[in-house]
């Protein structure tokens, strides 16, 4: 294939080959017009699709976007919504308790001010739990610590929690480590203990984590992982950073985890399920009853579990 040198206009001139009606071979992403080849990025059908319906739909404003601080403090706030779906379940107050994946702190801290005793949170990102601590300091909260670590293999003694938060963790949890991180759970949970946690399913309308940019409802059942990496990317060519990572980056890691995996490996791992609900979306709870719509309307899974044991520590 003969090459052009790119003009400083992102145009090429026409050879004189071309003009004679040679047959001559070009890149796919140019675009002859006018005695001129222009630079063009034809985009396929689903992305300009994807592109024109999320210029028809209000863009959503999501908090937390401008710097590490603004971040965990809208953790912080987060925190209320995640704490309320358990509350009925459990009480902090004098609890030994440990926030698995807890990113940059701000939920850690939301729940050490609930009475914990103790409440160790632990992620495998080093520059999270830098804020983290910072944000603890701030706030001055002396009953948290913050350990480096991962879940598959938690540097804690057995039977040493009362309670174990993992609050939108799970989703971001590697399908080859999942089910050993929720063993570690079990084994550091006491017999008896709580385990809270509640995730967004595959199949839930903001699942993508895309929303920033991506605001169309069920967008990743619509759209290929291809198709919206490239959209993504044309809207965001500098590739903001959220928390530590890219959106781009936060999107590949997800397990894409449904409804009915989660619920085998709960089965499978021998969890006693203290309960199971349906967070439905604009809280139609009559939905979870209904075959289809109970799939695609779960805003999130709200998990509590327990490990099977005589010792039971008092909620």
């Amino acid at each position: 294939m003969k090459e052009w040198q790119v003009q400083m206009d992102g145009r090429y001139w026409l050879p004189e080959e071309l003009k004679e009606g040679k047959n001559l071979q070009f890149p796919t992403n140019l675009w002859i017009r006018n005695n001129s080849i222009s630079l063009n990025w034809i985009m396929r059908v689903p992305e300009r699709f994807c592109l024109f319906l999320n210029k028809c739909l209000p863009k959503l404003k999501v908090s937390g976007r401008e710097s590490f601080q603004s971040y965990c403090n809208a953790q912080y706030r987060w925190a209320q919504t995640s704490y309320a779906l358990h509350s009925k379940y459990l009480d902090l107050e004098g609890k030994i308790v440990l926030d698995a994946g807890c990113g940059m702190g701000g939920k850690t801290t939301f729940y050490a001010e609930k009475g914990c005793k103790l409440i160790i949170g632990i992620d495998i990102a080093e520059n999270s739990l830098e804020s983290a601590r910072a944000f603890a300091k701030e706030k001055q909260i002396q009953n948290v610590e913050f350990i480096h670590g991962s879940l598959d293999s938690m540097p804690f003694e057995s039977d040493k929690f009362d309670v174990i938060i993992m609050n939108d963790a799970i989703e971001h949890i590697s399908r080859p480590i999942l089910i050993k991180a929720l063993e570690e759970c079990k084994r550091v949970i006491k017999p008896g203990g709580r385990i809270c946690l509640e995730f967004p399913p595959w199949s839930s309308f903001d699942a993508s984590h895309l929303y920033d940019y991506i605001n169309i409802p069920w967008c990743q059942l619509f759209f290929s992982q291809k198709t919206l990496i490239n959209v993504m990317k044309s809207m965001n060519p500098n590739q903001e950073v959220v928390g530590i990572s890219s959106l781009i980056e936060q999107y590949q890691e997800l397990n894409r985890i449904t409804i009915k995996e989660f619920k085998g490996i709960v089965k499978k791992l021998r969890f006693n399920v203290v309960a199971i609900d349906l967070n439905m979306v604009f809280n139609l709870k009559f939905f979870k009853y209904i075959p289809i719509l109970n799939k695609y309307w779960t805003r999130r899974v709200v998990g509590v579990l327990s490990k099977p044991g005589l010792i039971t520590p008092q909620f």
